[in-house]
């Protein structure tokens, strides 16, 4: 009977050691949060994680620390007690919204700080400091061009200042946003090309937008006068003949699909993805300029269809599909050297569905220009490409009639009208002003070299 009584003691004995071993462990939870630098501008929200696998999460405090003064944030007790606990491994998430102006928080440097403390009976705390700048003035930026005569489809170039560094700017016109790059003559401008619809109404106004690292966001309208153009229309008539060959080309695991219906398939789903996939390849630009004079056109070629015209595409007689054409259509003869319109570098050279073998050229702060239906390419991705150089040969791949050079030019993916970078005079009127350095600010120039004292003549 004392054998079993002893037993007893021991046991509990144990238990109790071993109860006590787990009420005083010290584990610290474990915070999951953003641990660099936070701009918080008009407002910022932090998710915030905390778990525990020893005795559970027992409380979370947030807070800003400012000078010598906090503001309180969050302040959240969770369910359990010292003597069983809390359930271990069980995440507790808070979403914390940090307002300025609400907290009345000072401009500057400041810190949010996150406390968890767990059930253990020696209260573990982990505690997370991130520095943060409160920033919720907004950008001030001053756009230095004034009044610009722009054309529908055309293209347009815009230069200002911003008075601190921010994380965007560029110059948004209706849906579509054009970033900006520092200007290339001026490291205290910046600079942003920007297109106009080829539909554009005459109240449209492109903003200049700037948003600093606090997310605060101004806008500034641009003065434009815009030039309308004349609607260019054409037809297209499909022969029983091209429709069988661009559809065995183009969709070659499609055994049997009507001519027709395969065709329209093309020309709206696989024109759209290549369009997509354009507007990815050219989503980023070299920060330098990589042209210096007009682009050419292809030598001894004519002109086809025109950029934005309106194709209407018929079988029999019958209309039966309708797209815009994005770009010129070249031809001379067949099988032609193709060459680069303007210096650049090579960032696609591969097959491009409707568009076929494709070259595309990067020429820096935003402009691209593109070579389609090429019978073969000359080039490789990545190679630099001076103007003249030969990038392949004309042909008939993808949707092509017939063997010819389909041009087309892009701003940051936005297809715009290449007969401007044709024209030398107009480059020197709208783009070379834009780009020549400025002129020197008197209160930044040196005296000339001596002591400063006037000079005095000899003798008396």
């Amino acid at each position: 009977m004392r054998k079993l009584v002893w037993l007893l003691v021991l046991a509990a004995l144990g238990y109790g050691a071993w109860w006590a071993w787990g009420a005083f462990e010290s584990n610290a939870p474990r915070i999951s949060m953003r641990d660099t630098l936070i701009y918080v501008g008009a407002k910022y929200v932090q998710e915030i994680t905390a778990v525990d696998d020893g005795r559970g999460i027992e409380s979370m405090r947030v807070f800003i620390s400012s000078g010598d003064k906090e503001y309180p944030l969050v302040e959240e007790k969770y369910p359990g007690d010292l003597l069983e606990g809390a359930e271990p491994n069980v995440p507790r998430s808070l979403e914390v919204s940090i307002v300025p102006k609400d907290l009345e928080l000072p401009q500057g440097e400041a810190t949010l700080v996150v406390e968890a403390k767990d059930y253990s009976w020696s209260s573990n705390v982990e505690r997370v400091e991130v520095p943060l700048i409160v920033d919720s003035r907004a950008p001030r930026p001053s756009l230095l061009t004034g009044l610009t005569y722009a054309r529908q489809g055309g293209t347009e170039l815009a230069v200002y200042e911003i008075n601190e560094e921010v994380s965007k700017h560029g110059i948004q016109v209706g849906e579509e946003f054009f970033p900006g790059f520092i200007h290339p003559s001026s490291p205290k401008q910046l600079l942003a090309f920007y297109a106009l619809p080829h539909d554009a109404s005459k109240d449209l106004v492109p903003q200049l937008v700037a948003v600093d690292k606090a997310g605060n966001r101004t806008t500034v309208p641009l003065s434009i006068s815009l030039l309308l153009r004349k609607p260019v229309s054409d037809r297209f008539e499909l022969s029983d003949d091209f429709l069988r060959r661009k559809v065995a080309e183009l969709m070659p695991d499609e055994e049997g699909v009507d001519p027709l219906a395969g065709y329209l398939k093309l020309n709206t789903e696989m024109r759209a993805a290549n369009n997509k996939k354009i507007r990815e390849i050219c989503a980023e630009s070299s920060q330098e300029r990589l042209w210096d004079s007009p682009f050419v056109q292809m030598p001894d070629s004519k002109v086809g269809a025109g950029f934005a015209a309106a194709r209407t595409y018929t079988k029999g007689g019958k209309e039966v599909d309708f797209q815009l054409h994005l770009g010129y259509d070249l031809s001379s003869t067949s099988r032609i050297p193709v060459p680069a319109s303007n210096d650049g570098v090579v960032v696609f050279a591969d097959d491009l569905g409707i568009y076929g073998r494709t070259v595309i050229l990067d020429h820096g702060l935003g402009l691209f220009s593109l070579y389609g239906h090429l019978s073969e390419i000359t080039v490789e991705k990545g190679k630099p490409v001076a103007q003249g150089d030969k990038l392949g040969r004309s042909g008939d791949t993808g949707l092509a009639g017939g063997d010819h050079l389909h041009y087309s030019m892009m701003l940051s993916g936005v297809f715009i009208d290449p007969i401007e970078w044709f024209d030398g005079k107009w480059i020197r009127e709208h783009i070379e002003g834009k780009l020549a350095p400025p002129p020197p600010d008197p209160s930044e120039q040196t005296a000339p070299p001596g002591d400063g004292s006037a000079a005095q003549p000899e003798g008396t």
